[in-house]
């Protein structure tokens, strides 16, 4: 904990906000696998005894493929032991395997996110998300579903790099400078991407369509970018200043 304390100290990140420990998988998961693998081989050692080459046979498969499957998942708690999410005031620090410390910071991390719904046979089944953070010196740190609560933690990261890189984006912006996100850029008049550029006043309405933004354009949906919205860097922030962009333009309130 000392480390983490120190990292925290070191790169300025504030008052602790939450922690979010690694998923691990469960103790009686792991002892019905043991069980069964332990099972199968003295099924196997009995048919050995007794010549029943079908029991061999049976108790080998058991042993086997539940034995791999209960090492398998040891080994993962093993690795997965200690990791954690940690959220500060101004970042987080993520500590990974073997202890490995990362540290982010909300104002100049660049986020890529993916979350995606899972049906089967048209039944929602599960979400499941991955983000990309990227810190000034292009490092990358991925995190995934292993930690618990994702669908909480993640938003939390996307509304804190918004509310931390907002404010300096729209500076710049109403002080005439052009912002990029991926190959989507924008400016106080227009958004362009692909070789298409709109003014924000012809712009009605911004939305995520098929995974892409769209623009609806005096009545018409424009698709904006062929990229899929998980390639667009710190997303939220993009469509904060691009709304606001367009209210501006349009006169609404």
């Amino acid at each position: 904990m000392e480390a983490i304390n120190e990292a925290a100290r070191r790169e300025r990140l504030g008052g602790h906000r939450a922690t979010y420990p690694a998923v691990l998988v469960s103790s009686t998961r792991l002892r019905v696998g043991g069980a069964v693998a332990a099972v199968g081989a003295v099924l196997a050692l009995i048919g050995l005894a007794t010549g029943n080459i079908a029991l061999v046979i049976l108790g080998l498969i058991f042993a086997v493929i539940f034995g791999f499957q209960f090492g398998r998942l040891a080994l993962l708690n093993r690795q997965k032991e200690g990791q954690q999410l940690l959220f500060f005031d101004e970042g987080l620090v993520c500590v990974g395997v073997g202890g490995q410390i990362f540290v982010r910071r909300w104002d100049s991390t660049t986020v890529y996110q993916n979350t995606v719904r899972h049906y089967r046979n048209g039944a929602y089944v599960r979400t499941s998300y991955s983000y990309r953070l990227i810190d000034a010196t292009g490092q990358t740190l991925g995190l995934a579903g292993g930690f618990h609560r994702p669908e909480e933690w993640g938003q939390a990261i996307q509304q804190a790099v918004t509310d931390a890189q907002l404010p300096r984006a729209v500076t710049a912006i109403l002080g005439g400078e052009s912002l990029s996100f991926g190959d989507i850029s924008l400016n106080r008049e227009t958004v362009w991407a692909s070789g298409k550029s709109v003014p924000w006043t012809r712009v009605q309405e911004i939305k995520v369509k098929d995974g892409r933004v769209s623009l609806r354009v005096e009545g018409k949906w424009l698709a904006l970018t062929t990229t899929m919205v998980r390639s667009i860097p710190n997303f939220f922030v993009f469509y904060a200043l691009a709304e606001r962009l367009r209210l501006s333009a349009t006169g609404a309130r």
